[in-house]
C-alpha cells in the first residue's frame, strides 16, 4: 500500500512502473513523450525494476529529455525495447490492460469500457493464454465468414440476374433460329426450283417428240393409205374428163351402181381426213388465242413500271437500318456495362440510410438510454413545435474520414450523443417525457438563440497557411444550422485550425501567435493559456485519439456525380430505345411495301411462265437442253431427299416461296449477335455457377472451422465468467448489496459483440442496473471497479496489479467494507502481488502481516530523505499523544 498526500510523488511510483515495463505513455495519460515524466531541471532520469522469478529480471531504462529517447539493459546487459517488450510478455504483464493496470487518469474510463472492451481486457488479464487468441481468431473467422456470405448472396444474385436475363434473350435466340429455319427453306426452295423447270420442259420436250413421232407416223399413214387411191381419182378424173357427161347421162341411166358406191366411199374418207385436219387447226387456233391472252394480260401487267428497282432500294434501306440497329445495341450494351460499373462504385459507398444504421448500432452499444430516447423521439416527432435534432453524432457528417478525430476529440462524448433543440420549452417537453417519465439518462442542448453557425474566425485561414494549417474546425464537417450554431458558440470550432506536420515542427513559435487558443497538429491536440498577469504562456498538449462514431461518412459530392451520371445513361438509354422504336415502324412499313411489290413482280413471273409452256414446241428442245446444261449441271450436289419433299411445280415453289419469305420478314430486329450474346451468357452462367460452388464449399468449409474454434473458446470462456461472478456476488453480499457478472451476447454468432456485463444493486429499494459512467454515482463506481478487480485477483495470470486512488468518492463505510475485502483477497498466498495506492485512510483499518506500507513525503518543502529521522518522529509524536 502507497501512502500519501496530493502532490507527494504516490503517482511517480505508477508511471515508473509503466514506463520500466515499456508501457506507452497513452496508458498514463500524462503527456505522450517520455522526456515529459523526468523532474524539470534535469536531463535525463532513471528507473530500475526487480522481479523475482527463479533468477531475478532486472529492467533499467534511462530516458533522456533532449530527443525523448531511452537507454535500455536487460539483466544488466544493454538491450532493445523490442526486447523487453518481449520479457513483460512472457511475464503476462499488461500495463495497457484496465484490469491489471489501472492508472489515477484511467480510473473513471473502467466504468465508461463497453462490455466488448471488458470482456477482451478479462480475456487477456485471467483467462487461459490462448482463450483471447481464439477470441481473436473466432472474430476473424466471422469477419471471413460475412465476406464469403456477401460474396455467395452477391453471386447468387448475380447469377439469378443473368439466367433471367439469358431466360428473356432465349425467345430472341428461338425466334432467331425459326427465321433462320424459314431462310434454310427458301434456300432449298430457290435450289428446287430450276430442277422444276427443267423437269417440266423435259417432260415437255417429251411430250412434243411423242406428238411429233405420232403425227409423222400418222401423216406416213395417210400418205401411204391416200397414195394410190389418189392416183386412181386422177387417173379417173383425167379419163372422165372427155367421157364425164356420158358417164353422168350413163349413170343416170343406170341408177346407184358399183363406182359411185366407190367415189362415194372415197369422198366420205376425204371428208373425215378434212374434218380432223380443221380440229387439228381449231386446236391450234385455240392454242394461239390462250397466247395472245395471256401476252394480252401480261401486257397489261408490264404496262406497270418494273419495281425491281423499288425492292432493291427498300432492301438497301432495311439493310441500313440492321446497321444501325446493330450499333444502337452496341451502345446500349456500353451504356449497360457503364451502368453496372456506376452501380458498383454506387455500392462501394455508403449510403445516408446504412450510415445512419451504423452509427445507431454505435450509439446503441455505447448509450442504450440515449438510443431509447432516439427511438421515443422518432415516434413523437409532432409534438414538438421548433427544430429538434437528433444527437450530434448522427447528424454531422465529416467531409473526410481523416478529419473525424479532430471532430471527436474536439466535442465531447456527452455532447455528441445530446439532443439539440431550437426551443427552449421543446427541450423541457422532452427531458419532462424521457428523462422523468421513462428515467432515460440522455443529454439535451438549447441552441444559442441567435445563431453563431457562420462567425467569422479571428484570422483568414490563409494568413496561417505558413505555419502548415490549412483549415478551421468547422470547415470539416456539415451539420444542421443549429448544431453548428452550438459547436461555434461553446467549442468555437470556427476559431480552431488543424495544421500537419509542419505545425508541428513550428510549434513554439505558432503557440507565439495571438488569438490561438486551441490548435491541432497531424496527431496531437495542443492548448495555449496565457496568464492574466504575468502574460506568461502554458501549454499542454495531448495525443489525438483515432475516431470511434464519426468516422463513417458520405462522399457528398461522389455521390451527387454518380447520380448524375446514372441520370445522364439512363437519359441516352431512352434516347436510344426510342430510336430502336423509330426504326421498328419504318421497317416495318419497308416490309409490307416490299411485300405489295414482290406480289406484283411475281404475278408477272406467273404469267411470263405460262406463257412460256404455250410457245412453239420446236424451241422447247433446245431450251430444255439449255436448262439442263446451265442448272442441272450446277445443282446436282444439293441434299435430294429434303427436295424430294417440296412441291413438284412452279406455281406451288412460287407460293410456297413467297409465303416462307412472308414468314421471315416477320422476324425483325433479329441477328447474329444475339445468339452470340446468349452463348457468351451461358458460359458466363456456367463459370458464375462453379465459382458459386467454390465460394459455398469455402463458406461451409469456413463455418466447419468456427464451430470448432467456438468450441474451444465459448465453454472455457463461460466457466471463467462463471467463477468471476461468483466472487463479484459473494463481495456485493458481504457488503449487504447486490451484484452479478454475466456474459452477454445478443446473437450467438456474431463473436465481435460478445461482452461482459456488470449489474449491481446499492440500495433494495432499486432494481439491478448496469454498471455505466452515468446511471451509478462516483462512489459506487469506484466500489463495483473495484469488487471487480477483486473478483479476478484470485483467477490473474499477471504478476501484478496496480490500482491507483480507486477509493476516490467512496463514502466511508463503502470504502472500509472495500479495505477490507482487498485485504482479505491480495494477501492470500495464492494470489499475485498487488499495488493500492491512496491519498487517505480511514481509521482503525484491518492490516495484515503480509502488508508493505510505503508512506511518499516528497516535495519542496519536505526534509530531504537523508535528513529524515525516523525515531526522532515516533519520539515526537508518543510526546503528543502524553500530553493530549
Amino acid at each position: 500500500m502507497i501512502v500519501g498526500a496530493n502532490g507527494t510523488g504516490k503517482s511517480s511510483i505508477v508511471c515508473a512502473i509503466c514506463l520500466g515495463l515499456a508501457g506507452k505513455t497513452a496508458v498514463l495519460c500524462r503527456g505522450d513523450k517520455v522526456g515529459l515524466y523526468v523532474k524539470r531541471g534535469c536531463k535525463k532520469g532513471f528507473i530500475e525494476i526487480e522481479y523475482k522469478r527463479g533468477g531475478n529480471v532486472v529492467i533499467n531504462r534511462e530516458i533522456h529529455v533532449e530527443n525523448n529517447q531511452s537507454i535500455w539493459m536487460l539483466n544488466g546487459r544493454h538491450s532493445s525495447q523490442k526486447a523487453v517488450e518481449e520479457e513483460v510478455k512472457s511475464l503476462h504483464i499488461q500495463v495497457s490492460n484496465l484490469c491489471q493496470f489501472l492508472p489515477q487518469e484511467k480510473v473513471g474510463e473502467f466504468a465508461k469500457m463497453s462490455k466488448i472492451e471488458l470482456l477482451e481486457a478479462t480475456e487477456k488479464s485471467v483467462g487461459p493464454p490462448a482463450m483471447y487468441e481464439y477470441h481473436c481468431e473466432l472474430k476473424n473467422f466471422r469477419n471471413k465468414e460475412r465476406e464469403l456470405e456477401s460474396v455467395v448472396k452477391e453471386k447468387a444474385d448475380f447469377l439469378q440476374k443473368a439466367r433471367q436475363r439469358n431466360e428473356r434473350n432465349k425467345l430472341d435466340v428461338n425466334r432467331y433460329y425459326e427465321k433462320k429455319r424459314h431462310l434454310d427453306l427458301i434456300e432449298l426452295l430457290e435450289k428446287k426450283k430450276p430442277w422444276v423447270e427443267y423437269e417440266t420442259v423435259r417432260k415437255r420436250l417429251e411430250d412434243v417428240k411423242k406428238e411429233r413421232e405420232e403425227a409423222k407416223q400418222q401423216l406416213s399413214s395417210l400418205r401411204q393409205t391416200q397414195a394410190p387411191m389418189l392416183k386412181k381419182i386422177q387417173a379417173i378424173e383425167n379419163q372422165l374428163k372427155p367421157i364425164d357427161a356420158q358417164i353422168k347421162a350413163k349413170v343416170r341411166q343406170l341408177g346407184q351402181s358399183y363406182w359411185v358406191r366407190v367415189i362415194d366411199d372415197i369422198k366420205q374418207t376425204l371428208t373425215l381426213k378434212q374434218m380432223e385436219e380443221e380440229d387439228h387447226r381449231k386446236r391450234i387456233s385455240n392454242t394461239k388465242r390462250i397466247i395472245d391472252d395471256l401476252k394480252a394480260e401480261l401486257a397489261n401487267v408490264g404496262d406497270q413500271p418494273d419495281v425491281t428497282p423499288q425492292i432493291d432500294a427498300i432492301n438497301a434501306e432495311l439493310r441500313s437500318i440492321q446497321v444501325e440497329r446493330g450499333k444502337i445495341d452496341g451502345e446500349k450494351a456500353d451504356l449497360r456495362r457503364e451502368g453496372d460499373n456506376l452501380s458498383a462504385q454506387a455500392r462501394g459507398l455508403i449510403d445516408m440510410n446504412n450510415m445512419m444504421k451504423v452509427k445507431e448500432e454505435k450509439l446503441r452499444s455505447r448509450h442504450r438510454d440515449t438510443h431509447s430516447a432516439l427511438e421515443w423521439f422518432r415516434q413523437n416527432r409532432e409534438l414538438f413545435t421548433g427544430n429538434v435534432h437528433e444527437p450530434m453524432m448522427l447528424v454531422i457528417n465529416v467531409k473526410n474520414h481523416g478529419f473525424a478525430k479532430y471532430v471527436e476529440n474536439h466535442i465531447p462524448f456527452n455532447d455528441l450523443r445530446a439532443f439539440v433543440f431550437q426551443r427552449k420549452d421543446d427541450m423541457e417537453k422532452f427531458m419532462e417525457e424521457v428523462r422523468d417519465k421513462l428515467n432515460l439518462k440522455v443529454n439535451s442542448i438549447a441552441a444559442p438563440e441567435e445563431s453563431c453557425s457562420r462567425r467569422a474566425p479571428s484570422r483568414h485561414i490563409e494568413s496561417l497557411r505558413r505555419f502548415g494549417f490549412f483549415s478551421y474546425l468547422r470547415e470539416m464537417f456539415d451539420a444542421p444550422d443549429e448544431v453548428m450554431s452550438y459547436l461555434c458558440h461553446q467549442y468555437r470550432v470556427h476559431d480552431v485550425p488543424v495544421g500537419n506536420e509542419q505545425t508541428k515542427a513550428m510549434i513554439k513559435t505558432v503557440i507565439e501567435e495571438p488569438y490561438i487558443k486551441i490548435l491541432y497538429t497531424a496527431e496531437e491536440r495542443y492548448s495555449v493559456k496565457r496568464s492574466l498577469y504575468s502574460r506568461n504562456i502554458s501549454t499542454s498538449n495531448s495525443a489525438v485519439h483515432p475516431s470511434q462514431y464519426l468516422t463513417i461518412a458520405v462522399d457528398v459530392d461522389q455521390k451527387r456525380q454518380l447520380e448524375q451520371e446514372r441520370e445522364e445513361i439512363d437519359q441516352q438509354m431512352k434516347a436510344l430505345q426510342q430510336r430502336t422504336v423509330q426504326l421498328d415502324r419504318r421497317e416495318n412499313d419497308l416490309r409490307k411495301e416490299k411485300k405489295h411489290l414482290s406480289e406484283l413482280r411475281g404475278k408477272k413471273r406467273q404469267l411470263e411462265q405460262k406463257i412460256s409452256t404455250k410457245q412453239d414446241r420446236k424451241r422447247s428442245s433446245s431450251y430444255a437442253q439449255y436448262i439442263y446444261k446451265k442448272y442441272v449441271t450446277k445443282s446436282c450436289f444439293w441434299l435430294p431427299q429434303a427436295l424430294s419433299r417440296l412441291p413438284d411445280t412452279l406455281d406451288e415453289l412460287d407460293a410456297m416461296l413467297n409465303e416462307e419469305q412472308s414468314r421471315a420478314d416477320c422476324f425483325t430486329g433479329l441477328s447474329e449477335s444475339v445468339v452470340e450474346e446468349y452463348n457468351r451468357r451461358e458460359q458466363e452462367i456456367k463459370n458464375l455457377e462453379k465459382e458459386l460452388d467454390d465460394k459455398s464449399n469455402a463458406l461451409n468449409a469456413y463455418r466447419q472451422n468456427i464451430s470448432e474454434a467456438k468450441e474451444r473458446w465459448l465453454n472455457p470462456l463461460k466457466q471463467l465468467v462463471d467463477q468471476i461472478n461468483e466472487k463479484f456476488s459473494d463481495f456485493f453480499r458481504s457488503m449487504q448489496c447486490a451484484g452479478e457478472v454475466d456474459l452477454h451476447y445478443e446473437n450467438e454468432e456474431e463473436y465481435d459483440k460478445y461482452g461482459i456485463r456488470i449489474r449491481v444493486k446499492f440500495h433494495s429499494s432499486t432494481q439491478m442496473h448496469e454498471l455505466t459512467a452515468h446511471h451509478q454515482s462516483g462512489g459506487e463506481r469506484s466500489v463495483s471497479t473495484m469488487l471487480y478487480l477483486m473478483a479476478l485477483q484470485e483467477l490473474n495470470r499477471c504478476p501484478f496489479r496496480v490500482v491507483d486512488e480507486i477509493n476516490q468518492g467512496m463514502d466511508p463505510i463503502n470504502e472500509r467494507r472495500v479495505f477490507d475485502i482487498v485485504v482479505r483477497t491480495a494477501c492470500k498466498k495464492t494470489t499475485s502481488q498487488y499495488f493500492f495506492i491512496t491519498p487517505k485512510l480511514l481509521q482503525n483499518l484491518q492490516y495484515a502481516e503480509e502488508m508493505t506500507i510505503l508512506c511518499v513525503h516528497n516535495g519542496a518543502y519536505m526534509l530531504p530523505p537523508n535528513q529524515w529521522d525516523e525515531q526522532a518522529f515516533i519520539r515526537q509524536h508518543l510526546r503528543r499523544k502524553a500530553r493530549a
